[in-house]
Parts: C-alpha cells; structure tokens; sequence
C-alpha cells in the first residue's frame, strides 16, 4: 500500500515519507528553539541531537500527529518579524515538507493536532483570534475571534471536541467547541493567564496565572472555580501526567520544575534545574508512558529529562537557544 501525504494509524509498523519502519522501542524528542529559529531532532536512546534544521520564525510551540510520523511548527513573534505560517516536517528524516500560509491570521502559537483528523487547532495571538488548519488542502479551514488580548496557549480535552485558550493580556480563557469553530463560554481567570492544562479525565482545568502567581482549578464542563493554588512563584506552564494524579508545573524564573498533588492541590516534589545548567523552564511534556517529564530550559538551550520514579534529573540534552516546544514521537529518527 502506497504511502499517504498525512498517515494517521495506531499500528505498530507505519508507512513513512522516509520509507522506514516505526518500532516501539525507538523515540525521537523534536524541541522548537525559539530564539535560533530551528528544531533540534534528538535521539532519546543516545541522547544526542541527530539533526537540527531551520524552521521559519520563532518556532515556539510544536504538535505531533497522532502517528508521530510529522510534526507542525508555528512560526509566532519576535521583534522585527510577525509569524503567518506553520511549517510542517517529517520526523523520521527531519526533512521539510511544506509551509502553509494562515493569513491574514497572524502570530500563531498554541497549537494542537484535533485528535486522528487531519486537522489542527491554533491560537493567533497578534489577530486576537483561534484558527482550524486542514492539513490536507494546507489552507485555514475555519477561525473563530476571542477579540482577547494574548490568545496564547490552549489545552484540548481528551476527546479533542473542546479546547480552553488562556489570553494573558484580558485575564480570561475561553472555551471552543472544536467541531462548530464557536466560542461558548468566557471565563474570568486571575492576571496574566497562561499555562493550561487538562486532566486526563477531562474533569479539572488548572490555569496558571502569571501575576497573580497562582493557580485556578475549574470545573470545565461549566467553568466554575473549584480551588486556587497560592503558588508564590510564575507558574508559566502546567501539565497533568498522565496518570492522572500528578501536576507539573514550570517555574519560570525559580528554575526549577514543582510537582503538585492533583487531589490535596499539596506540592509533592521539587526539582531544581539549576545545578544542571538549565535556566528558565518554559516548556514541559511528558513520555507517553509518563515515565519521563522534559523540561525546555529557554536560556541555556538545553532540555531536562527528569525520571518520573523518583523525580530527579536523568540526562541534559543539548540543543539551541531559546529551547521550548517540545514533541515525543516513536518514530525513530534517521541519521
């Protein structure tokens, strides 16, 4: 069977561009540097960086098929330059495959593949709105506006129908059915919104709110609030592991990763960055398999890996400047 130009399948053995064999023990960590305006491909078995290419700029935050066969990188803002394009690349080769131009919206940055579609959803933060991509036609299928100051990020539920997005200019995050393109609630958050997370059972939203320096834990069906976490630090990002039970959350200028207690909302663990080189934690994603979290460290260029078990530091992988969207694919990488 030919292969396709966009392969979504859970199958062990996968049909790629490059014309390798997926296996499942192989992995690649793809990491957006936004400030050199590359991506790094790093081999997770060696940890080294096997290639490393241009890709458009201020590549801030990455999406990964549900194959892991390709990966989407925004091209958001920087001084000087406003981004209007994604870029699309093969993860087995590292190889380009297209760009796709999303005016008139401009700055794209959250950013997630809706499940087995061809589709993505992203915020666009200079033109205050969200867009659907179709990765098919390469064209901007449907945008809806939240007329919000810094739509940035955006978690997706499991089921990929609704997305929050956190604008951290008008203090509120709201929600989009993914299907319709129609915001259907906006809620107020705390100052400067931005990191968001879902739980895997769809159940809790926690927003971190970077001025406030605090955490809002919502009920997301009707957005009310349940809890708010007096974090005492810029919680910039904030990710459940995929059990379900924990909360990592990035700490931008304390350089150091704290792990919250989904239940108690307690901090359970923290990891300091620091004595391995890493400064400013911006980014954070874990394995599939949650045995790993990874840590983009945006002023040293290098990312964390910090083993799950015991919640230490495993290895430092280098990269470039301003490491931050990361992407975990089995699709092993050829050299």
């Amino acid at each position: 069977m030919p292969c396709k130009k966009f392969l979504i399948s859970t199958a062990s053995a996968l049909c790629l561009a490059a014309g390798t064999i997926v296996t499942a023990n192989a992995a690649t960590l793809i990491v957006g540097n936004k400030y050199a305006g590359n991506i790094s491909f790093v081999d997770l078995e060696t940890g080294k960086e096997i290639n490393r290419v241009e890709a458009g700029g201020s590549p801030h935050e990455l999406t990964l098929s549900l194959d892991g066969s390709q990966v989407v990188v925004v091209s958001y803002l920087e001084e000087g330059y406003i981004g209007q394009e994604l870029n699309l690349f093969d993860v087995a080769s590292a190889k380009h495959l297209e760009t796709i131009d999303i005016s008139p919206h401009m700055a794209p940055h959250g950013i997630a593949w809706i499940g087995d579609s061809n589709k993505l959803i992203v915020t666009t933060e200079e033109t205050r709105d969200v867009i659907k991509v179709d990765m098919e036609k390469g064209e901007v299928a449907a945008s809806v506006a939240t007329d919000l100051i810094g739509s940035h990020l955006l978690a997706l539920t499991p089921d990929a129908q609704t997305a929050y997005v956190t604008s951290r200019g008008s203090d509120k995050v709201s929600v989009v059915d993914v299907e319709t393109m129609k915001i259907t609630q906006t809620a107020d958050a705390d100052r400067g919104p931005e990191g968001v997370g879902i739980s895997p059972d769809g159940k809790e939203l926690w927003v971190a709110n970077n001025q406030s320096q605090n955490i809002i834990v919502f009920e997301p069906e009707n957005m009310t609030r349940v809890d708010v976490i007096d974090a005492g630090f810029l919680p910039i990002r904030v990710l459940f592991h995929p059990d379900g039970e924990h909360v990592a959350v990035a700490d931008l200028r304390g350089d150091r990763i704290v792990v919250y207690d989904r239940e108690t909302r307690e901090l359970q663990k923290e990891i300091n960055l620091a004595p391995h080189g890493a400064n400013g934690p911006a980014s954070l994603l874990f394995s599939p398999d949650g045995n790993y979290l990874f840590a983009g460290a945006q002023d040293s260029g290098l990312v964390v890996e910090i083993d799950t078990s015991n919640w230490s530091v495993s290895r430092v992988f280098e990269t470039d400047a301003g490491a931050d969207g990361l992407a975990f694919s089995d699709v092993k990488l050829v050299s």
